[in-house]
């Protein structure tokens, strides 16, 4: 992801974390009906998707694990091979801290 688009990215997270904590509507209709508030947002989920919302606390943290990709998907490493190059491993980890009245972290995992 270049620069610009990460900003980007990372901004739309801040906002949509600091309308949850701030807007207790919205929380709530998230809570309630998340493909609906997340509509709202502009976003779209095939019908077949479960939205579950679930909240850190001080000393609970919940790690989001992706699916596994697909059978007979290749793999990243599988192409580099494919073209004589070598593997290569990228991990990355970002921390966000973003404050809103009460003073709260957001920190997030992304491989690449």
């Amino acid at each position: 992801m270049t620069p610009t688009k990460q900003s980007a990215a990372e901004a739309q997270k801040a906002a949509f974390f600091e309308r949850v904590w701030t807007d207790d509507a919205f929380a709530q209709a998230l809570e309630d009906n998340p493909k609906a508030a997340l509509a709202e947002l502009g976003g779209t989920l095939p019908e077949d998707v479960e939205i579950r919302v679930v909240h850190d606390a001080d000393k609970v943290k919940y790690l989001h694990i992706p699916a596994a990709p697909p059978e007979g998907e290749v793999s990243d490493a599988d192409l580099l091979d494919a073209q004589g190059g070598t593997s290569l491993v990228c991990v990355s980890i970002s921390v966000s801290v973003v404050t809103v009245a009460t003073a709260t972290a957001v920190s997030t995992f992304e491989p690449i």
